[in-house]
């Protein structure tokens, strides 16, 4: 659970700034760490700065286009950015390959909330669970 969801916004940005900062630190030592990317993108989506979120989840797929958590993390951002059919279009990518935790988070992850009501995603949802 995020700061943010239990209302305590000041602290849940000063977490994802801090996060952000550890995150370009690792990209600038390792600049191939594709998940880094998409998770950074996700951060700085949470933190309103839409530009370089799109910027970063772009530069995430370019690296490992294939990768599952590069995947999922990239359609989180993109989700929290408000581009569904892109996030649920790496979401469809990577079912086939979901399993475990990955299958029971996309189910209760919060940064797909704004996907719910889509019905792409709402039959998704029932794939994975068969």
């Amino acid at each position: 659970m995020r700061c943010s969801d239990l209302g305590r916004h000041h602290e849940g940005e000063v977490a994802l700034r801090r996060g952000l900062e550890k995150i370009e630190r690792e990209l600038q030592k390792h600049p191939e760490h594709a998940n880094a990317a998409a998770l950074g993108a996700g951060a700085l989506a949470r933190l309103g700065e839409t530009a370089r979120a799109k910027d970063w989840a772009s530069l995430a797929l370019s690296l490992e286009p294939d990768d599952l958590l590069t995947q999922y993390n990239t359609a989180c951002a993109y989700a929290l950015l408000g581009e569904a059919e892109a996030a649920i279009d790496l979401l469809e990518r990577a079912v086939p390959r979901v399993r475990g935790r990955l299958r029971t988070r996309s189910r209760y992850d919060s940064d797909l909330d704004s996907l719910r009501s889509h019905p792409r995603f709402q039959a998704l949802l029932q794939r994975m669970a068969s």
